[in-house]
């Protein structure tokens, strides 16, 4: 019933949606300003003690080569929490320390996508994503917001990831209601940080297969998207969508602009019906009548849901992985580990079956 109420209220047209070009207009605000309940079965509990970071990593060069080999590969996007012992454990709690990288170390993930968020503070705490990166890996992917941010601000956040051996941004526009940044759009923060950094970074920016809520059509939508990649963008990561097609038009209308950089499809993984009707009131991504309809007789079978869910997860990635634009795939986890694990799972099941067949014919 939820999921029907919402799907309708998204249907109401483009011109009054939240933008999507930010961290926290795509996901982080799941539950309002609320903290997401933390299931500590699947959550993220890192510590700095316990994690190796390594050299810096260039995700651009690693994008490429696996493109060139032609090798598959995963990303996982998580969000900083207020919650302390999430990322550091709680007393008692040692084994939980760094779950959610050691969980995930079976999957081999290319990068972890750290979502950006302002205003838990003031000062120079205000910024609680760069101390959530104090204990992240260094193969992580920064977000970044530029509405509302000042150069002072970009250069100091900039910095310090690279202190933390972080080179990798992923430049958003953001939805802050400040207009007393220097930045206006997304592709001012790629130009600024190319100009000032030169090839430091490896810089992602969002793009949109069903298009952005704002942009008046899909044309300016990629022309827009094509004046970031232009400004020195490295890479694109998408909003997630139900419809392989959406992705592979997308792709197609992208390449005959000029946009050759990589594009990794989002994935989002549903495992509840309720978080799965927020995320469409905040994206308002479009849910096709099958599947409203399938969730309808489903929607109070918890472990149903979380099965059709991963099962469509996997569907989409296969029939990409089919289509000439497939290099890998991007999960938005929610910080929870299990149907991340589980999709990449189906996945390497399927490849293999699929490996001895073709040996065997």
């Amino acid at each position: 019933m939820y999921l029907r109420r919402v799907c309708r209220l998204a249907s109401v047209g483009r011109v009054s949606r939240r933008s999507l070009d930010s961290s926290r207009g795509m996901r982080h605000r799941v539950l309002g300003d609320e903290e997401p309940q933390v299931d500590e079965s699947e959550s993220v509990l890192a510590s700095a003690t316990t994690l190796d970071p390594g050299p810096p990593v260039n995700l651009a060069g690693l994008i490429r080569e696996k493109i060139e080999r032609r090798e598959s590969f995963c990303s996982y996007e998580l969000f900083p929490t207020k919650c302390h012992g999430v990322y550091q454990g709680r007393r008692g709690r040692r084994r939980d320390a760094c779950r959610f990288f050691r969980d995930t170390q079976i999957c081999e993930p290319l990068f972890y996508a750290l979502t950006w968020h302002e205003g838990w503070a003031t000062g120079e705490e205000r910024f609680p994503s760069l101390k959530s990166a104090e204990v992240f890996p260094r193969n992580t992917l920064l977000h970044c917001t530029a509405k509302g941010l000042k150069k002072t601000d970009a250069e100091m956040i900039l910095t310090r990831a690279l202190e933390l051996g972080i080179a990798n941004i992923f430049a958003l526009q953001g939805d802050s209601g400040s207009d007393d940044g220097d930045f206006d759009h997304a592709s001012d923060l790629v130009k600024f940080i190319r100009e000032r950094y030169g090839q430091q970074f490896s810089i992602c920016v969002a793009g949109y297969p069903e298009m952005h809520p704002h942009s008046p059509s899909k044309e300016l939508d990629i022309f827009y998207l094509k004046a970031k990649v232009d400004a020195g963008a490295d890479f694109i990561l998408t909003q997630f969508f139900f419809e392989s097609q959406l992705f592979i038009k997308f792709v197609n209308d992208c390449r005959e602009v000029g946009i050759s950089v990589p594009i990794i499809p989002g994935i989002y993984p549903f495992t509840d019906v309720k978080l799965l009707g927020k995320m469409i009131e905040i994206c308002h991504t479009n849910i096709p009548d099958w599947i409203q309809e399938e969730l309808r007789h489903i929607e109070d079978d918890d472990e149903a849901v979380r099965k059709f869910g991963i099962d469509l997860s996997v569907k989409l990635i296969k029939e990409i992985r089919e289509s000439a634009h497939f290099c890998g795939y991007h999960v938005y986890t929610l910080n929870r580990s299990f149907s991340a694990i589980e999709v990449h799972r189906q996945l390497n099941t399927q490849h293999e079956i699929d490996q001895l067949v073709a040996s065997n014919s």
